[in-house]
């Protein structure tokens, strides 16, 4: 499966948190999520819900993805943010992208004002997530009675820690039982989309296995930019660049034909109708873009 093709560095900070005035309570619906980098046909993710299961037999257990590309917690961060807000109260995320794992980093679970908890390693594959739901507490996984009962391996926590902390929570343990609180969360220094100089500018996030290429620039910002359906918009992605129609659906431009979207979760997609623009453009996951309609283009002379 096409997920992403770049690995971009991690730089981090950090995000202190506030309580929030109001936020939901977190009541567990028994669902546990998981998002990896395990792959898609990996023995991993049949270890992983095996401890979950052991923890919690009654847990319902699903995939999110588990196609992240390896190491990329970036790719990781941006999936979760647009997926995770389409399951109900109550959700435990078990998410996992972590080439630090058995170094110094923690893992943590985030309990968010929506009433989700995300449960994983703090090296920022929760910071979209945090942003956008809020932090209602972050705790520290320190207590082993939730954890795997035999030894914890040190290049392994998905199966000793993150999926059986999972699993309790998800049967009814108070978060407040994970261990002591704490009062930063990793942050990753994701770039944002913006609009200025007539031109909404942003990055690709991800690609689908269509070879559709969603960016981060959201359908506000072609507000902003006045852009209405039927314009066309010119489109630079990487070293490429192309002109291409604005459209509601992608039968409205004849097959083979490029063509601009508002994909579901409301970033503006780039794709062929039944073609694959990735492959055709070869840009992908950390292109940088640049939206401007063609109208608004001017002409500056000496």
């Amino acid at each position: 499966m096409r997920m992403y093709r770049a690995i971009l560095p991690v730089v981090t900070a950090i995000l202190v948190l506030t309580a929030p005035a109001h936020a939901d309570e977190f009541k567990p619906n028994g669902l546990v999520i998981l998002m990896t980098d395990y792959g898609t046909d990996s023995i991993y993710m049949g270890i992983i819900r095996g401890a979950i299961y052991s923890k919690f037999p009654d847990a319902k257990v699903n995939d999110l993805t588990n196609a992240v590309s390896p190491f990329d917690i970036t790719a990781g961060a941006y999936l979760l943010v647009e997926a995770a807000g389409e399951y109900p109260k109550g959700t435990v995320f078990v998410s996992i992208v972590d080439p630090g794992v058995g170094t110094p980093r923690k893992s943590i679970v985030l309990e968010t004002n929506n009433g989700y908890c995300f449960v994983g390693p703090d090296n920022g594959l929760t910071t979209l997530v945090a942003e956008k739901f809020g932090v209602k507490q972050l705790r520290e996984l320190t207590n082993k009675d939730l954890w795997r009962a035999e030894t914890t391996s040190t290049v392994f926590h998905g199966r000793d820690i993150f999926g059986p902390v999972g699993a309790s929570l998800a049967s009814g343990v108070p978060v407040e039982k994970c261990g002591p609180t704490l009062d930063s969360l990793t942050k990753l220094d994701i770039a944002r989309s913006k609009v200025e100089n007539a031109a909404a500018t942003g990055t690709v996030m991800r690609t689908d296995p269509y070879g559709n290429v969603i960016t981060n620039i959201t359908s506000t910002d072609l507000k902003s930019l006045n852009i209405a359906l039927g314009d066309a918009i010119e489109i630079t992605i990487g070293s490429e660049q192309w002109t291409a129609p604005f459209k509601r659906t992608y039968a409205e431009v004849p097959e083979g034909s490029r063509l601009v979207v508002v994909q579901s979760s409301g970033f503006v997609e780039c794709a062929i109708n039944k073609g694959s623009l990735e492959d055709t453009i070869k840009q992908g996951f950390g292109a940088a873009v640049t939206i401007r309609d063609t109208l608004s283009r001017t002409v500056v002379t000496n």
